[in-house]
């Protein structure tokens, strides 16, 4: 009997890190209007950096490091989805579903509304990736 209730718990504690992990690993569904709190370039890293902030105040730092000049291709897309929470910076895959999901975000920023350089910048080489 107890190790039917230690085998319980320890589901319980994995299924509870797993929804953890879900949760800041995630792409928010940030509420319209969605802004660009700041975009930055850092050199060094070769990085171009932008928080978006949802209607309700939630944040979202999404960016892209590598050479988004000469070679889109192989620039790496991260973001950190509750930096708040838990700064975990995320590294999807190539092509993941992951991706496709920042790709719709901004796709739909581009298309409402006027969006700062950066933002287009994101866009354009994701979108030439699928």
């Amino acid at each position: 009997m107890i190790k039917s209730f230690a085998l319980a718990a320890l589901i319980a504690v994995l299924l509870g890190f797993l929804g953890f992990q879900y949760y800041i690993t995630s792409v928010p569904d940030l509420a319209e209007p969605i802004t660009v709190e700041e975009s930055r370039f850092i050199e060094q890293d070769q990085s171009l950096l932008l928080t978006l902030r949802g209607r309700e105040g939630r944040q979202f730092t999404v960016g892209l490091r590598g050479d988004i000049a000469n070679d889109p291709e192989q620039t790496a897309l991260f973001f950190i989805s509750n930096p708040d929470l838990v700064p975990y910076v995320y590294w999807p895959g190539l092509r993941s579903n992951d991706e496709k999901r920042v790709l719709e975000l901004l796709e739909d920023m581009v298309e409402k509304q006027k969006q700062e350089e950066a933002v287009r910048q994101i866009y354009e080489v994701l979108k030439n990736r699928n």
